[in-house]
Parts: C-alpha cells; structure tokens; sequence
C-alpha cells in the first residue's frame, strides 16, 4: 500500500470559488430551528437559542454568523455578549461547547456577529445560544435575519433563514399557543 505524508497532498479546492477568488459553500448552511426561553415582555434571564444546520455538502467549514434584527423593535435590542456560547447539536440535544473567538453588536445595524475560535467543519448542527439583557418591552412578532460565512480571507455570506420570535404581553390572561 502507497502511503503519501498530508503535507505532500495538494490542498483540497474550496467549494465554490469565484473568478475574483471569493469562497463561498457549496449547500449553505439553514436555520434548523429557533427557540427562546422566555416569551414575554420584558423578561430576564432570557436566552435565544438559533440552530444551524451545516450540511456535508457545504464542503466549506462555517466560520462567522450574522444575526440581524429586521422587524421588531425600533430601538434594538441589547445583549450580553461576555455570556454568548456555542455548542454541537441542538438546544434539546446538547453536545461539546464551540470556543467562541468574538461576539460583537452593531447597534445602528442591529447586526450581532459570532465568529468561532476554530471553523466548524460541514455535516453537524451548531447552536448558538445569545443572551439579551431583556426580551423587548412590546408585544408582537420579531425577526431575525442570519447569514453564514465559511473560513477564509474572501468570502461570500449566504443567508441561512429567518427566525420568527413572538412576544406575549404580561397582561395577557392565556396563551392560545
């Protein structure tokens, strides 16, 4: 048998790769499921659990995640980044924590970034669990939107989904849902 050092191996090809050199994957990653802990107006000791499915056939390894408030509150909302974690599996089936390298806010885009300590590689679900000071103030639906991007120095975010978040009044005697 013919055995050949990883060193000697040419690098494998990105996914996908555009004339200007951009990567980008080749099945992006999709919003698998979203959660929040707590849904009523201003409550605390809140988290927003956003899973991701990284598909084998991405064949690029997930680096950065965007989540972006696109309907909701006008004011945006705040968070703890020192408390933003990221695990393997989902929020009911929880695996080995992902090292976070940053969590950085945008309030004026309402943009939260998340890039890992090390690119998680395709074909497992990643969720990332952010922690808001509060839920916000008002009742009604809000929206976030995510995108994904693989490792790299030139790369190309692809949106991975929308995740709908419903807020309930505290004065509200029952839930139909």
């Amino acid at each position: 048998m013919l055995a050949i050092a990883p060193s000697l191996l040419p690098p494998p090809a990105p996914a996908v790769q555009f004339p200007d050199g951009t990567v980008a994957f080749t099945s992006p990653p999709r919003l698998a499921e979203f959660r929040a802990s707590r849904d009523l107006t201003g409550a605390r000791n809140v988290t927003y659990y956003f899973t991701i499915t990284l598909p084998e056939e991405a064949e690029e390894a997930l680096a950065t995640l965007d989540i972006t408030l696109i309907e909701g509150s006008p004011q945006g909302l705040r968070y703890r980044l020192e408390e933003t974690a990221a695990f393997q599996g989902t929020y009911g089936d929880r695996g080995e924590a992902i090292p976070v390298a940053t969590a950085t806010y945008d309030r004026d885009e309402q943009r939260f970034t998340l890039t890992l300590a090390e690119p998680a590689a395709p074909g497992q679900d990643i969720t990332v669990a952010l922690r808001p000071v509060q839920n916000p103030l008002w009742e009604g639906v809000y929206l976030f939107e995510l995108e994904a991007s693989p490792a790299g120095d030139l790369v190309r975010s692809q949106r991975v989904g929308t995740a709908r978040m419903h807020i309930y009044s505290r004065d509200r005697p029952f839930r139909l849902f």
